[in-house]
């Protein structure tokens, strides 16, 4: 009876963190959070120039002598993103963090940082006659 609550119990935490995954905003929800303002072309010069820029893209400009960071969205919006070196920072933080999270959950079955995951082909194929004993190196065997 204890095992079927327990098991219970794992099932509602498990429902429960699902809820509270952090969900996956595309790039123009990051752009917008970090603080890039979208600016719409009203101009057939604007039009000109944001056909210049690569699709898709951060991009470094200068406006006296300040970085403006752009991203031309030709497909969605059809807009341009524009921001400080401040907006950016935030951006690359956000999305570094995401994209960290997304790696993790995808190899959360084989994470690198888990002496556990290790394939027992790596620990066969090492020649401990170079090294000798580890207890030489300080460690305590």
């Amino acid at each position: 009876m204890r095992s079927i609550l327990a098991m219970l119990a794992i099932g509602g935490l498990v429902a429960a963190c699902e809820g509270q995954m952090p969900k996956t905003e595309s790039k123009r929800d990051m752009l917008t959070d970090s603080g890039f303002k979208v600016v719409s072309l009203k101009t057939p010069g604007q039009a000109a120039s944001f056909k210049q820029l690569p699709p898709h893209k951060l991009v470094r400009k200068t406006y006296q002598g300040k970085p403006v960071w752009v991203y031309a969205d030709p497909t969605m919006c059809g807009c341009l993103y524009m921001g400080t070196q401040s907006n950016y920072n935030a951006y690359i933080k956000e999305a570094s963090k995401q994209m960290m999270t997304t790696a993790m959950r995808a190899n959360f079955a084989d994470d690198p940082y888990s002496p556990s995951s290790m394939d027992a082909t790596v620990d066969n194929d090492w020649d401990w006659g170079e090294w000798g004993n580890p207890g030489y190196y300080g460690l305590p065997y």
